[in-house]
């Protein structure tokens, strides 16, 4: 299948530096605003969570948000067992010290070659973990972990360099995919999320 170009990849790369500069937990996952706008704008995702299973963050970080979607998850009464994939090594070691109980869940690896050999419940990535280019490839990957029944849930977070989030839901459906819910953490959102059965 095809990849992104190097320089994608090594931007990707990047980010792992950029994050571990912070000893605050939600800086390493990314996010600058603090721990209840952290709240605000992620949780909103556990919306498509509509059953017991297992949880895919791909682009996991240090597993922040999968340590949250978890106890998010359990407020809305279902059971979820986190896994993760990164690029970034240091960054996968965090996760591995954040949740011990489910250390052997969280892999170092390149998402674009990364065969997991299962599938999951639920599989959660970001839209701007594939360029332009490669946004049907990406999200057709992403379904492939996805067990039946389950559903791949996709997200798009407004920084510091744009107005907004992206359309998740219109990307999706450009490449085919039927979305069966939306969730958002409000209007004008700072976080869009969208997901499709499969």
């Amino acid at each position: 299948m095809a990849r992104p170009d190097p320089t994608f990849i090594e931007e990707m790369q990047a980010l792992e530096t950029a994050y571990l500069a912070h000893d605050d937990p939600i800086m390493q996952s990314g996010y600058f605003g603090g721990r209840e706008r952290w709240v605000a704008a992620r949780s909103p995702l556990v919306v498509a969570i509509h059953r017991d299973g297992e949880f895919l963050d791909v682009g996991c970080a240090n597993g922040q948000l999968a340590e949250d979607v978890v106890a998010w998850a359990a407020d809305r009464g279902h059971m979820v067992v986190p896994f993760g994939v990164d690029i970034g090594a240091n960054l996968v070691d965090l996760a591995h010290r954040r949740l011990p109980e489910h250390s052997a869940n969280f892999v170092a690896a390149d998402a674009w070659d990364w065969d997991p050999g299962r599938s999951f419940d639920f599989v959660y990535s970001l839209l701007d973990l594939a360029p332009d280019d490669l946004v049907c490839p990406w999200l057709e990957r992403l379904a492939g972990w996805v067990r039946p029944g389950g559903r791949l849930i996709i997200g798009s977070y407004r920084s510091r360099s744009t107005s907004g989030p992206a359309d998740v839901s219109a990307a999706l459906e450009e490449c085919g995919f039927a979305v069966t819910g939306t969730a958002t953490d409000g209007d004008p959102p700072s976080s869009n999320f969208a997901w499709v059965g499969v």
